[in-house]
């Protein structure tokens, strides 16, 4: 057998991972951990591939799509029927995972885009907890309320026992479930997608001025923002040698629209006067 890969071979001029954009005698910027971005990418979902190991045929994959709300440890929580195919499964067997998957825009490599695999143990939920579970299965799939109250379904949870992250070409890991459950979604998701359209449209001048002059890519011909988190924003930096993704830091940590804004501005600044040092 072939011995594991740890990273993929790409050719020169072709993105993988971000390059952090470090200043001369600074930091690397920060980012969210592979916890965090998991933590993130489960609580911006409300529906993903839930597979359980059939009982007949007996041991293969069954695959189906599952709703679901979380715990307070990340948990996902299913109201399901127990006519379902899963459910029966998850009686005789509780094993199981839960895909869930980014949203990816038309166009784009799905490839490219980050996806969580849940492994663990699924249980009914007990009786205790049942209000709580209901509750926070309807916050995240509210026209479920016309079937939440049926007679022959009931609430189970995945216990997560390991998790696999990939975030993309080249970044990828197995995640801390400890890690996983005292991590905290970020801030921005629900904002992230208005501020890259934002940037996109109204800034790329400032985008090809952040790749050349902060980002150690003089050579930036056009950038585009592709992701931005409380921690600061990535970028595909297009040059004459290809494409390269590039990461910036914010000055600050930011959990609004505004305190992005305030951070592009300073940024923006540093930017122009590392240009006009660079003309000298």
């Amino acid at each position: 057998m072939a011995e594991r890969p740890t990273g993929h071979q790409v050719p020169n001029g072709d993105e993988g991972g971000a390059t952090p954009s470090t200043r001369p005698g600074g930091p690397p910027p920060p980012e969210p951990s592979h916890a965090e971005r998991c933590r993130t990418l489960v609580a911006s979902a409300s529906r993903g591939a839930l597979s359980t190991l059939a009982a007949d045929p007996r041991g293969y994959p069954y695959g189906s799509v599952a709703s679901y709300g979380l715990d307070d440890r990340g948990n996902p929580l299913f109201f399901v029927s127990l006519m379902a195919e899963h459910t029966q499964n998850a009686i005789r067997d509780p094993r199981a995972s839960l895909l869930i998957t980014e949203p990816v825009p038309e166009g784009a490599d799905p490839l490219a885009n980050g996806r969580v695999t849940l492994l663990g143990l699924l249980s009914t939920v007990a009786e205790d907890d049942r209000s709580t579970a209901r509750g926070r299965y309807l916050e995240a799939n509210p026209t479920s309320a016309y079937y939440i109250d049926f007679g022959d379904f009931t609430f189970y949870r995945l216990d997560v026992q390991s998790i696999r992250y990939v975030g993309g070409y080249g970044r990828m890991s197995w995640v801390d479930t400890a890690a996983y459950a005292r991590a905290e979604p970020d801030p921005l998701a629900a904002a992230a997608g208005g501020i890259i359209e934002h940037m996109n449209a109204d800034h790329a001048e400032a985008q090809v001025l952040f790749c050349r002059h902060l980002g150690g890519r003089p050579d930036t011909a056009e950038a585009v923002m592709s992701a931005v988190d409380r921690y600061g924003f990535e970028m595909i930096a297009v040059s004459p040698a290809g494409r390269a993704a590039v990461r910036f830091g914010f000055p600050e940590e930011c959990g609004t629209g505004e305190q992005v804004r305030q951070a592009m501005v300073a940024l923006v600044a540093d930017a122009r006067a590392a240009a006009a040092l660079a003309r000298r």
